[in-house]
């Protein structure tokens, strides 16, 4: 199969379940950024920790190729500063505003059109960012297995196990919230 169409069906199937789960709603994001509902944030850990659950072992196997990828802390920084508050101020993250949109919420347009608009002004600037953002802290290809001194398969396991603990403990305490306000 082409990883295009591969990618292509996987986005589909993850954006239906963005949107069964109910997190695709702008509501649902601004509940797990105030603490209020973490509904969207176990979804995304618990979406994580399969993909490494499966995609380490696949890499073992040579089914997958994963590498690190290139560690630019000042465009990280400043990237992640940038995405977060949008994000904050949408109320959607593009995964669940790409689902939000093929579910036909038409709010959501304005959303979707921003993160391209920042895209492409992204790649417009890059050539004066380049070298105040890309080029100094440039740490090249970095991967956790690398950095840890781990085996692959044991480090993604590692990590996709303990986020399935991070996920339950985030459930036990919200019920544990829940019940003394009740």
């Amino acid at each position: 199969m082409h990883p295009l169409l591969l990618g292509l069906m996987t986005g589909i199937a993850f954006g239906y379940i963005l949107q069964s789960v109910g997190v695709a709603r702008c509501g649902c994001i601004f509940n797990a950024l105030n603490l209020r509902n973490l509904k969207a944030v176990k979804m995304m850990l618990t979406a994580v920790a399969v993909g490494s659950l499966i995609v380490y072992p696949a890499s073992a196997l040579g089914w997958v190729s994963v590498g690190g990828k290139t560690l630019y802390v000042l465009a990280l920084v400043v990237g992640g500063a940038i995405f977060g508050a949008g994000f904050a101020i949408a109320g959607y993250c593009p995964g669940t505003a790409l689902a939000a949109l093929g579910a036909g919420r038409r709010e959501v347009g304005a959303v979707v059109a921003g993160g391209l608009l920042g895209a492409l002004a992204y790649a417009l600037v890059y050539p004066v960012l380049e070298p105040l953002l890309i080029r100094p802290l440039n740490y090249g290809r970095v991967s956790l297995p690398q950095l840890l001194g781990l085996n692959p398969v044991v480090t993604g396991v590692g990590f996709g196990l303990l986020l399935l603990v991070v996920v339950f403990l985030i459930d036990r305490w919200e019920q544990r919230r829940a019940s003394h306000a009740a």
